[in-house]
């Protein structure tokens, strides 16, 4: 059951540990439309009584196949733990302010990235200052290069109908290449698990005064995967949805037990850190964007394509961009 054409965030890291605040880059894309095509026939799914996990499912994709995250900056904080040949462990830390490009429909850019913190250091005032006003003139002159382009044409007649997205997932890809050939790669997605997983509800909790809907996932036996996909035929875990919402807040996944039940919880039996792990936060308008992504590949170094690092992505004070982003242009002093 795999959908096309939902919109990505795309990060894509990294040479080498210490290359990684050099490698770091953010993708983003624009939709001609506001709902995806693929989601034009989805229907709300029923939770009461026997749940229609089928639908269910596909509602979830939906929900979170917004590209909202555009209208956004944040800071994002990126953790890289790595283990050598010989056990030590070696870790670098990064945070960024991301300033997104206003787009046009059907438009993708990269997001411009400020360094403010490397390693526990902060960037020095004087030198930051001269970088946010670097970083000014690189958003100005992308925004002009956006004015001067071509958008997608604008659709005729009415407005397709279907499931309205109200969050956005992120879509992490995390490279390894040496000389310019690559040496390895994984990708990681909520909506690609809700899409190639099947689900078994295992409970409902209450999480922050919201219900929200625990399933187990393991990976269908027929579905099919990318090169940097694999991993996941080999992973067993859990997927929370939101009832209300009806979008998926939490996945944590570990390699699969083969003594463990198949009913069993995940978060109760794991004395591991998870393989990958996603979660959204809630703003207070109802958009759900990302909180934090995870790849573990130092603690499951056999897991992934040659991928051994450990990396998290955490995300933070988005400010949206109607009001912020044009006082940033002006002073330039000023931070999301």
């Amino acid at each position: 059951m795999r959908l096309s054409n939902l919109p990505k965030i795309i990060l894509p890291a990294l040479l080498s540990v210490p290359a990684f605040a050099q490698s770091m880059r953010v993708e983003v894309g624009k939709r001609a439309t506001t709902i995806p095509k693929s989601c034009e026939s989805v229907m709300p799914a029923s939770i009461e009584g026997p749940i229609d996990i089928r639908a269910l499912r596909m509602e979830a994709i939906c929900k979170g196949a917004g590209d909202m995250l555009i209208e956004y900056t944040y800071v994002m904080h990126v953790n890289a733990r790595e283990k050598d040949k010989k056990g030590n462990t070696k870790v670098e830390t990064t945070t960024y302010e991301v300033f997104i490009p206003t787009l046009k429909s059907g438009m993708h850019a990269r997001g411009i990235l400020l360094v403010t913190n490397h390693n526990g250091v902060p960037v020095p005032p004087d030198e930051l200052e001269k970088e946010r006003l670097r970083t000014g003139e690189r958003l100005e002159r992308e925004e002009n290069k956006i004015a001067r382009a071509d958008a997608a044409p604008a659709a005729e007649g009415e407005q397709p109908k279907g499931m309205l997205p109200i969050g956005m997932y992120t879509h992490t890809a995390f490279n390894r290449s040496a000389f310019g050939i690559r040496r390895g790669g994984v990708a990681f997605a909520v909506d690609d698990f809700l899409e190639t997983c099947d689900l078994t509800l295992l409970r409902r909790e209450d999480k922050d005064g919201r219900e929200v809907l625990v399933f187990r996932l393991t990976p269908e036996a027929e579905a099919q995967f990318g090169p940097n996909e694999k991993y996941i035929t080999q992973l067993t875990g859990e997927i929370w949805i939101d009832a209300k919402d009806r979008i998926a807040t939490k996945l944590m996944a570990w390699p699969r037990d083969p003594k463990a039940s198949a009913t069993a919880s995940a978060t109760t039996s794991a004395d591991r850190p998870p393989a990958v792990y996603a979660e959204m936060m809630r703003l207070r308008d109802g958009t759900w964007l990302p909180r934090v992504i995870r790849i573990n590949g130092a603690d499951y170094p056999a897991l992934f394509d040659h991928i051994t690092t450990d990396i998290t992505w955490t995300y933070s004070n988005y400010v949206h961009f109607s009001t912020e982003v044009e006082d940033y242009k002006l002073k330039s002093t000023e931070k999301p």
